[in-house]
């Protein structure tokens, strides 16, 4: 049976410091590549993506889906990995986008662990943390609440107890305290990855939760600096 472009689907991680791409036949995840997305993100993304196509003999006008981490994450990083995803729908005739939500990305790496109540913590600079708690309903890891953000101290005044907490913002600050479980800095389950990117964003798709390519925005923890000293010199609704 010859494969189809319906089969085809590439995942962008390029929320953090590691970045990688992923690539989907069907419901199966096929091939990965993960490259250092703490600078010139453009140039290893485009680079990366075009080698993970050209070793599956594939071009961009085979591909269906494109699932994107959209942030919470690095302004630059985020910016160039929905840019890519964009110019991809724009580029390729009936491409459909997901936005993966960056904190989900995160939860879905200690799925198999135990815990009661779940924090993810992203880096958001000046002391702050931006924080999405999770639950676990029905079999599926759902955010618990809006995401929010605080310095550590008022976050984990906030929260339930027993509570995990994972992330690349605990590699910055200060998150311990009493009934807050933190796993080992050097686990690999505090980043998001490609791969991970990909099942949620494949899970996502097939329930119809697609992005309007036009529509396809990064989410950031708090407002870009450039954007912050316009609103403080010209007023937030010039």
């Amino acid at each position: 049976m010859n494969e189809t472009r319906a089969d085809i689907s590439v995942a962008i991680e390029t929320s953090g410091r590691a970045g990688g791409v992923a690539l989907g036949r069907g419901d199966e995840l096929a091939a990965t590549l993960d490259f250092d997305a703490s600078a010139r993100h453009a140039t290893q993304l485009i680079v990366r993506l075009d080698a993970l196509l050209v070793s599956a003999g594939l071009r961009p006008a085979d591909l269906n889906e494109v699932y994107v981490s959209a942030g919470p994450g690095s302004f630059t990083g985020l910016r160039i990995g929905i840019t890519v995803a964009r110019t991809l729908a724009q580029a390729v005739d009936g491409l459909r986008c997901v936005a993966v939500p960056t904190a989900r990305v995160v939860a879905e790496n200690v799925r198999d662990l135990d815990w009661q109540h779940l924090a993810v913590v992203l880096d958001a600079r000046d002391g702050c943390a931006c924080a999405t708690l999770f639950a676990r309903r029905e079999g599926d890891i759902v955010p618990d609440g809006k995401p929010a953000v605080a310095p550590p101290e008022q976050l984990l005044a906030a929260w339930p107890r027993p509570v995990l907490l994972v992330g690349e913002a605990l590699a910055y600050q200060d998150f311990a305290a009493e009934g807050a479980e933190i796993l080992p800095p050097d686990s690999p389950r505090h980043v998001p990855t490609a791969e991970t990117v990909w099942r949620i964003g494949r899970r996502m798709a097939r329930a119809g939760q697609f992005t309007d390519p036009l529509h396809l925005l990064p989410v950031y923890s708090r407002i870009p600096e450039a954007v912050r000293l316009w609103e403080q010199r010209n007023g937030r609704d010039s």
